[in-house]
């Protein structure tokens, strides 16, 4: 890649020698000129004089053989965001079939600016369904090697995310989380039992309500509310922060943006043909670099035509990465270089970069 800056970027950031991280960035370019992750349309990201078949060799040898460090690439994700903690973290699955190969990606996300998010830890599952607590357990203790536990702000999940392990984990560990659970779950007193929808289901829409009860030995705080559907959404946390509590939670929708953005808004990951889970693992570290350095090509061109749109959790996150997915696109085809330069821009010299790191 001849006066490759985004190249000369990336190798003061990745701890890896110069032809790792030469492939690591051409498949960064390939994937946002093609939109794709297959490996015939990724290798047009290699210029000069690799040729399409070599491409797709560098690819393969690179996902199969490469050891590939995900601590470096978290840290790498952090620098580039200039997140300076404590982090806002999600964690939930997605997952998909090819052929009769199940693939089941569980994914500790971090949010940017309430808008987005970008994996930073993750696991493919060699199984259906839900993943288990030491699965779960396993991510964030990834996270807290490499960052800290005191990095940590926020956890949010779904409600595929509870079980008395896992809490007691979240607990001991002094972990904020703000997960949903299920209306259904029976909660005792005395010697009675009760949903813990019983709480709300009095409510409104917009209306919230907040209560505290302790369970299973720990004391936690439930705050609930109707959605415009009529359905109670009701968040766990340890944190007594009142209705603040599902205000919080609102930030866990960013991952599912991310996963609309991995797959068919963006660069359709659902299309790979890899089978072997820890090639599937390496994918999503390119997958996750792309998506944040078209976020920030996005930002980037809102300064210049700032969105009417009222930006809420909803709207700007998909705008923003879609305007710079497009726009980063376009200067790739036409004037290349321009492009290089741009994405360097967005990686922090090393003198700028936090000490943290």
């Amino acid at each position: 890649m001849k006066s490759n800056t985004l190249l000369e970027t990336y190798t003061t950031l990745l701890s890896w020698n110069l032809a790792r991280t030469k492939c690591f960035v051409g498949m960064i370019l390939g994937m946002v000129s093609s939109g794709s992750v297959q490996q015939h349309k990724t290798a047009i990201g290699f210029s000069g004089s690799a040729t399409q078949a070599s491409g797709c060799a560098r690819i393969r040898d690179f996902l199969k053989n490469f050891t590939f460090n995900f601590a470096d690439y978290a840290k790498a994700v952090v620098t580039i965001s200039q997140l300076n903690g404590p982090f806002d973290l999600v964690i939930d699955r997605t997952n998909w079939k090819f052929g009769r190969t199940n693939i089941n990606l569980l994914v500790l996300a971090v949010v940017i600016k309430n808008q987005f998010a970008i994996p930073l830890f993750w696991k493919a599952l060699p199984k259906q369904g839900n993943s288990n607590a030491d699965e779960r357990i396993d991510l964030v203790n990834q996270f807290i090697t490499t960052f800290g536990i005191e990095q940590i702000g926020s956890l949010m999940g779904d409600r595929e995310f509870i079980g008395k392990v896992w809490m007691d984990f979240l607990i001991h560990k002094n972990i904020p989380f703000f997960i949903r659970t299920k209306g259904n779950r029976l909660m005792e007193w005395k010697e009675y039992q009760f949903h813990l929808k019983s709480f709300f289901e009095h409510l409104k829409t917009g209306q919230k309500r907040c209560v505290e009860y302790a369970l299973d030995g720990h004391l936690l705080y439930f705050a609930g509310t109707r959605s415009t559907d009529g359905d109670l959404v009701i968040i766990m946390s340890n944190q007594n922060q009142g209705a603040k509590i599902l205000n919080i939670y609102r930030k866990r929708w960013t991952i599912e943006l991310m996963f609309k953005h991995c797959k068919n808004n963006g660069f359709n990951l659902e299309d790979t043909h890899l089978i072997h889970l820890d090639r599937i693992e390496k994918l999503l570290a390119v997958v996750g670099s792309a998506l944040l350095l078209c976020f920030k090509a996005g930002e980037k061109e809102e300064k210049k035509k700032p969105t009417p749109h009222k930006k809420t959790v909803n709207t700007p996150a998909f705008s923003t990465f879609r305007r710079g997915f497009d726009y980063v696109r376009r200067l790739l085809f036409r004037a290349r270089q321009k492009a290089l330069k741009l994405l360097a821009s967005f990686i922090p010299t090393p003198q700028n970069r936090s000490s943290s790191l």
